[in-house]
């Protein structure tokens, strides 16, 4: 790492921490991406005419549902990953 970013970060951050940090940024990413062009697909054959109003209502209800649920099983997990007592 080049000497002034080295020097602004704490001693415990280390390139391998860097690394994953930027390895899910990435994933985040390549996540949104996919989600957006596949909800945008959806839009364009509706638009078109290839695909009824309905479909096109229950993909965003489920896409609203999977990120509910993500949410519910994953902030117990981290509460329950930051105890101290394991």
């Amino acid at each position: 790492m080049s000497g002034r970013f080295q020097a602004s970060l704490p001693a415990s951050v280390t390139k391998t921490t860097l690394y994953r940090a930027v390895g899910w940024l990435f994933r985040a990413y390549v996540a949104s991406l996919l989600v957006i062009g596949g909800y945008s697909l959806l839009w364009i054959l509706e638009i078109a005419g290839m695909l009824p109003a309905h479909l096109l209502s229950t993909a965003w209800i489920g896409m609203a549902a999977m990120g509910v649920v993500f949410l519910v099983i994953s902030l117990p997990l981290y509460y329950a990953a930051r105890t101290a007592d394991r």
